[in-house]
């Protein structure tokens, strides 16, 4: 008889061998899964710690250096330039402020928990001209921080041999200065003598001429009189021009297209008919409204239609934005100011001057906004006896920017009537551009402007007699170039 044996005996201690190696490559996985998770997080916060110095150092040295690119740019000044990697020191003290960039930057790595010290270490390099980490990226200025830090492993000791490894991010952040547009422009697309200088009459601008006008001398200098674009910036104009008996152009224009109106999508506070180009944001002036429509009546904050408030008595006035129905007059005075805001001048002109001395003009924060239908509206003028104008135009909001606009809406040269003159001796100080879309503007009679930052966007200009008007290049009236920082890498 047979009898077959049974083969169990022979497979006993798979199971167990089967666990032990199941068992090695599910430990081995976990190892891998928590030394890499470790890695990965310590990975992000060296990204954290970087990006943060390299953004602290950048703002530290635009709060701290006015020029750009860094006029003090050494090893001991403020704003530091080390073009080759430098560790932050290891034995760093927070002070109450830090004294350079770099210093700044090495404090944000250390507030993230990490220092050029033991297992970590944090370089910054920092330089003018375009980041080597960030190639086709313009800045005036970068800094580089390279944060590392060696991260123990665990399970992965054992198959890598060794105890540690590094993980590592680097950042860059940098100052980008965006180029400037021009600080006068000429909107008038035909005229002649569309910006007209004669009698020996000096204009400078920092950022630069555009002239729209497409006629044979849309640009005149004569008499002694100099036109000139300063800091290598142009003159540029679509037409012709003549610089007769002294008239000096400086450069010589570029012949170029016409310009955009760099204020065409400006709100309009208040206007007899719609805009198609201008946003209609009517929430100015005492009511808070108003309406598209040729027959709107407007509530006035201040005078009637016909009947400008007039300020003539020799004392200190204080005024407040609103609706100046009829404009405003102001002669013989000790001194007016505005407080911060939008005047509405609904139907007449802003009279400065005209009607007798006054001693002060002062207003922070202004915008001077001229509405009404082409037969009342009336332009702004400023002469004869007024001794100190300083205005600025707000730096936030829609109206930043601008401290005299004009209504767009109103037909393209209208009559002389309409053109806005600063004469007799005036030196207005303002920080801010002048908008005349669609309507002219005169200086004459040694009028000057040296020290001003003003801007203008006009339809025709004249300038004469001994006439003076230079643009500074801050960007208070819009049109200037713009500084600012950010991560480039």
């Amino acid at each position: 008889m047979f009898i077959e044996l049974s083969k169990r005996p022979g497979q006993r201690g798979q199971a167990a061998l089967f666990m032990t190696m199941t068992l090695t490559i599910s430990f081995g996985l976990i190892g891998l899964v928590v030394d890499l998770g470790w890695a990965y997080w310590r990975q992000e916060a060296c990204l954290e710690a970087a990006q943060s110095a390299a953004m602290g150092g950048v703002m530290f040295a635009m709060h701290n250096n006015t020029t750009w690119p860094p006029a003090t740019c050494t090893t001991s000044s403020t704003v530091v330039c080390q073009a080759t990697a430098t560790a932050c020191p290891t034995n760093l003290v927070v002070p109450s402020t830090p004294t350079t960039d770099v210093q700044s930057a090495c404090l944000y790595a250390q507030a993230n928990g990490f220092m050029a010290t033991g297992k970590q270490s944090v370089t910054i390099a920092a330089n003018t001209g375009n980041p080597p980490t960030a190639g086709g990226v313009a800045t005036a200025y970068y800094m580089t921080a390279r944060v590392t830090e060696q991260v123990p492993l665990t399970f992965l000791a054992v198959i890598a041999g060794r105890s540690n490894s590094t993980v590592a991010a680097i950042a860059t952040a940098g100052v980008i200065s965006s180029p400037a547009g021009d600080c006068v422009y000429v909107l008038d697309p035909s005229a002649n003598l569309a910006l007209n200088a004669s009698n020996g009459t000096l204009i400078q601008s920092d950022c630069g001429f555009w002239i729209n006008s497409s006629g044979a001398t849309a640009l005149s200098v004569i008499g002694g009189s100099t036109v000139a674009a300063l800091d290598s910036t142009s003159i540029n104009l679509v037409g012709g021009f003549t610089n007769a008996n002294g008239g000096n152009i400086s450069p010589a224009a570029t012949h170029s297209s016409p310009a955009v109106d760099p204020f065409a999508s400006r709100d309009v506070p208040l206007q007899r008919s719609a805009t198609a180009a201008h946003p209609y944001v009517c929430s100015y002036g005492a009511t808070g409204g108003c309406a598209h429509t040729s027959t709107a009546t407007y509530a006035c904050d201040y005078g009637a239609p016909g009947a400008p408030l007039v300020l003539n008595s020799y004392t200190n006035y204080t005024q407040n934005p609103g609706v100046y129905c009829g404009g405003l007059t102001i002669g013989n005075v000790n001194g007016v100011t505005f407080n911060p805001g939008v005047y509405i001048f609904d139907g007449g002109a802003l009279n400065i001057g005209g009607s007798g001395g006054v001693a002060s003009i002062t207003g922070t924060g202004v915008t001077f906004f001229s509405t009404g239908t082409n037969s009342t509206y009336g332009g702004i003028t400023i002469t004869n006896g007024v001794q100190s104008i300083q205005l600025s135009a707000p730096t936030g909001g829609s109206m930043a920017g601008l401290v005299y606009y004009q209504d767009p809406s109103l037909s393209p040269g209208i009559s002389t009537r309409t053109t806005s003159a600063f004469a007799g001796g005036v030196s207005p100080m303002l920080a801010g551009s002048i908008y005349l879309p669609t309507t002219a503007i005169n200086f004459s009679n040694g009028t000057s402007s040296s020290t001003s930052s003003v801007g203008m966007v006009v339809y025709d200009v004249t300038f004469t007699g001994g006439a003076y008007f230079k643009h500074d290049g801050t960007n208070i009236t819009s049109l200037g170039g713009t500084t600012t920082s950010g991560m480039v890498q």
